[in-house]
């Protein structure tokens, strides 16, 4: 399927953004030569969808520490940033690709339940938003997870979207992780307070800044 059909949505804006730079560190007199590093402030704030569309934000947690735990969470919301559907649960350990993979998977199948018939799905796993997009051909899925959640996809009949978006616009579905470990559901329309308020936060079109740095390569 062509990637155009399955994702007629146009990209999100650029948001604003500043520069920053650094000066480099002193060398020593064998170093080679290098350019500065550069940092660039970006604005990052969660947008919502179009009009008559709902929006999946989704994340998974995966923890290396030895404690296997490992966790996803998502919100479904309308055009207004209304949460209608939110789900923290505990999962498997696995990789960060497959974890996402189910957080996505978890949410698609939790928004056709409610009957959304269009759909952003947003996530902040670029590899994941790329290969579903037809952009990439990298994958941390398996192949069979990754048709599963594109045969979702072709289950909203009203039109579908996926997007990426940088953690900082994804704080809901990350607050949702950390809240499975803690105390898992699924809730429809009320919420916990903490994801309550980060969802008010996105309502309000809080920015976050993010610093992205961007390294030369060596000559």
């Amino acid at each position: 399927m062509a990637t155009s059909s399955l994702f007629p949505l146009p990209a999100p804006p650029f948001l604003p953004s500043a520069c920053r730079h650094r000066a480099p560190p002193p060398l020593s007199p064998s170093a080679r030569p290098f350019q500065p590093s550069t940092s660039r402030i970006v604005f990052v704030q969660w947008t919502p969808p179009p009009r008559g569309w709902f929006k999946l934000n989704f994340d998974g947690s995966v923890y290396n520490d030895g404690s296997r735990r490992a966790s996803i969470g998502g919100a479904i919301r309308d055009g207004g940033g209304r949460i209608l559907l939110a789900f923290a649960e505990r999962t498997e350990h696995s990789t960060v690709g497959i974890v996402e993979a189910r957080a996505m998977i978890r949410g698609l199948r939790l928004a056709l339940e409610l009957g959304v018939d269009r759909l952003v799905a947003e996530g902040d796993d670029l590899v994941l938003a790329q290969l579903l997009r037809g952009e990439e051909t990298q994958t941390r899925i398996p192949v069979a997870m990754q048709e599963e959640i594109l045969g979702l996809l072709r289950r909203f009949p009203g039109g579908r979207d996926v997007r990426h978006v940088y953690r900082e616009g994804n704080q809901v579905a990350h607050t949702l992780c950390r809240q499975a470990y803690q105390s898992p559901g699924v809730w429809v329309g009320i919420v916990p307070t903490a994801v309550f308020e980060k969802a008010e936060e996105d309502r309000r079109g809080v920015l976050h800044e993010r610093e992205v740095v961007r390294r030369p390569c060596r000559v």
